[in-house]
């Protein structure tokens, strides 16, 4: 039964939501060949055209960079907390596990991130390192955010939604920007960037950051609060005119990092296994306008990360027994008995070892001078976590207009990826990927607009796929629209899952067990190669209105998302080895809005309402919230005072899940510090729950927490 307060909370949220829903997107090169109708809002990400908000065959919520200002958001999650429907979890003080709808929160891994259409989803392990994205708040523009399956343009892991943050162009920022800002847990962030033309054609920025974070103030597990992060940022960008019909971006980044980490990744070691990551990134992207009607696009993208995580760590001495490695890599099980002594009294194997086997377990164990010494004395040594990443990529666009009521926009591309880690994948791994891509947009009528897309990819790991979208958006006139939506999605399965052994690698082990002093004494998982992709169909209708006279735009969508195999928790039972066991079902309301009342009242709303049912294991409902949702209004009080009350929320329905709550107040101010513009702001959050937990496995999770509910971060920015 729901608190009275949850109940009031409830209430406001939906009476709002009758009122209003959907998300601003700034007007964006409207001078573009692809651009259409402005009386809404416009965006580009869900089929790569630009596409009025009554147009597009998707739900998407627009953060601007004037939104994340006039609230105080001083990170990509907390910006995400706005979109309905997004579970964000911040797991540790330097980690966050974030999905759309939810589902597995042990490695989220169903959404796509893209910095300028690019992805940052990693090739190897298949995550998004949140804490190390190499773009600074400073330089984001706005952020575009699909909700539900973008398959159909982006490919595999566009599953669940498609995350794209676009930054602002060189010729658009100014000469000079400088600001800082300080807060609660010794949190800190500086940002330098410059701008300037060379000659006539090209403009440059440069964007120098530097943020730092204490983390969480403590923590149920070994050791403690042991979570702070350290990150470097430089950026690059440029943009020159080649001619008038021409023109070549380039963008160039590295990030460096350093991310505390505590003992909980291995109870027998003896320094924190902290992780050190270092990353590179170029893209070149040329566009060629062939006439008024016809626009070509090709774009040249590379990556490279190395992380490097060793740790000194003593283990059992029966670990590191050439004899026991044998056995143990073929019955994980039995090293539960092991810790056990070697009783096998009520012991429920789930597959039990042959008596030889045993009989060689128990011979090792003599031969180290029996059970006591065998797991009493130990030999140590240094493990690491390292990994190598690269990919390098290479695609074509054509967009091109036949008519007022034809568009059309494809492409194609070639993907090679590669991983190098002896302890995830036993040294080199990687894979090719290629693809094609199309979507089609026709206006049989002024009322009607028929999208129509689909992407196929083939991949070097395993079968090939192909994701389609159908949509019909009727305009039941000027200020309202309707949609429907349907749409496949898959997740293709990365390096790890296909070919990977994770198996904890040692370096220089002493003293040395058997003659055994470097290698890895346990494999914990096997690759599959025999794995299918996870795939999503979805169901969406949607309802648009544009309330002009409040200055108020409202979207509201119903949807079904049915989950299919799915790669859930390969450590289930001891199993060690990947296996599409997995299924979920998601149904649920979901609503937004923004407005400008007056000159100086706005505001935006989020809620979403989801069902997670017929999960076929605890895994895919460790992540999720039958209820959330998001609400700020903000107040000009004068040119240069503004203020902002903003209130976040969800459920917490997960398993072990706990309520999410936080109410931000906002001040900002506009002075001239001689000559110069000077803004000034401050943000005072109160955490309703400062405790955070995260489902790890079967049989436990872990607790974070913040010894303070109230927070500060003030923050000066300088420029002209």
């Amino acid at each position: 039964m729901p608190s009275p307060f949850r109940r009031r909370q409830i209430a406001t949220c939906l009476s709002l939501c009758l009122l209003a829903t959907s998300a601003a997107a700034q007007k964006d090169n409207s001078d573009d060949i692809d651009s259409t109708d402005y009386s809404y809002p416009v965006v580009i990400t869900p089929t790569r055209l630009r596409q009025s908000l009554a147009d597009v065959p998707a739900s998407v919520t627009v953060i601007t960079a004037e939104t994340i200002r006039r609230y105080g958001i001083t990170n990509i999650p907390d910006a995400l907390r706005l979109v309905p429907g997004m579970a964000v979890t911040k797991s540790s003080g330097n980690e966050y596990r974030i999905n759309y709808h939810g589902t597995g929160i042990v490695s989220p891994r169903r959404l796509n991130v893209l910095i300028d259409g690019v992805s940052v989803y990693r090739p190897a392990l298949s995550r998004v390192e949140w804490a190390m994205l190499p773009v600074a708040m400073e330089d984001i523009d706005r952020i575009e955010v699909t909700r539900g399956p973008d398959s159909a343009s982006y490919g595999p892991n566009s599953m669940m939604a498609v995350i794209n943050i676009l930054t602002k162009r060189p010729k658009d920022v100014e000469r000079f920007t400088a600001s800082v800002n300080v807060g609660s847990h010794h949190a800190s962030e500086s940002t330098l960037r410059l701008a300037t033309r060379l000659g006539n054609d090209t403009h440059v920025s440069v964007t120098a950051n530097a943020a730092r974070d204490s983390g969480y103030d403590s923590a149920e597990i070994r050791g403690g609060q042991h979570d702070s992060s350290s990150v470097k940022r430089l950026n690059l960008r440029a943009q020159t005119d080649l001619s008038s019909d021409t023109s070549l971006e380039l963008h160039a980044s590295i990030t460096q990092s350093r991310l505390d980490q505590p003992f909980n990744l291995d109870s027998f070691a003896q320094t924190f296994p902290d992780l050190s990551r270092e990353e590179r990134q170029l893209n070149l992207k040329w566009t060629k306008a062939l006439s008024a009607n016809h626009e070509l696009q090709l774009r040249a993208y590379h990556t490279g990360a190395d992380s490097r995580q060793p740790w000194q760590t003593c283990w059992p001495k029966i670990a590191f027994h050439p004899d026991v490695i044998e056995v143990l890599n073929r019955y994980p099980e039995l090293s539960v008995a092991l810790s056990r002594g070697l009783n096998f009294s009520n012991f429920a194997w789930r597959n039990p070892p042959a008596q030889a086997d045993i009989d060689k377990v128990l011979a090792a164990v003599a031969s180290l001078g029996g059970i006591g010494p065998a797991l009493q004395e130990y030999a140590c040594g240094q493990l690491n976590m390292d990994v190598t990443e690269t990919r390098t990529q290479l695609e074509f666009q054509d967009t091109y207009v036949v008519s007022d009521s034809l568009r059309l926009v494809g492409g194609l591309g070639l993907r090679y990826q590669e991983g190098d880690s002896m302890t995830f994948l036993g040294g080199k791994s990687n894979n090719e990927v290629r693809w094609l891509f199309g979507h089609v947009e026709y206006r049989p009528s002024t009322s009607l607009t028929i999208n129509l897309g689909g992407y196929g990819e083939s991949n070097s790991l395993g079968p090939g796929t192909f994701s389609p979208r159908l949509a019909a958006n009727y305009h039941l006139t000027e200020s309202q629209s309707v949609r429907a939506v349907y749409s496949k999605g898959t997740r293709t399965p990365d390096l790890l899952e296909m070919k990977g052994q994770v198996a904890p690698y040692f370096d220089s082990v002493s003293p040395s067990v058997m003659g055994f002093t470097t290698g890895a004494p346990l494999t914990l998982f096997h690759g599959n190669p025999d794995l299918r992709p996870e795939r999503i169909t979805a169901f969406e209708l949607g309802y648009l209105v544009a309330l002009r006279q409040w200055g108020m735009t409202v979207d509201t969508r119903a949807f079904s998302e049915r989950l299919a195999n799915l790669i859930s928790d390969y450590n289930a039972e001891f199993q060690g080895v990947a296996a599409n066991n997995g299924s979920v079902r998601l149904d649920g309301l979901e609503t937004q809005a923004n407005w400008d009342l007056s000159a100086g009242w706005s505001g935006w709303l989020g809620y979403s309402y989801l069902l997670n049912h017929h999960a076929s294991n605890p895994v895919e409902m460790s992540q999720w919230s039958r209820q959330s949702g998001s609400l700020g209004v903000s107040r000009a009080f004068s040119p240069r005072w503004r203020g902002a009350l903003s209130h976040f929320f969800a459920s917490g329905s997960g398993v072990s899940e706990r309520l999410y709550e936080r109410t931000d107040v906002t001040l900002t101010h506009d002075f001239a510090f001689g000559t110069q513009p000077v803004s000034a702001l401050l943000v005072m959050g109160y955490l309703h729950t400062p405790t955070v937990n995260t489902y790890v496995n079967s049989i436990g999770y872990v607790s974070h927490s913040y010894n303070s509910r109230l927070s500060l971060i003030g923050k000066i920015r300088v420029a002209f």
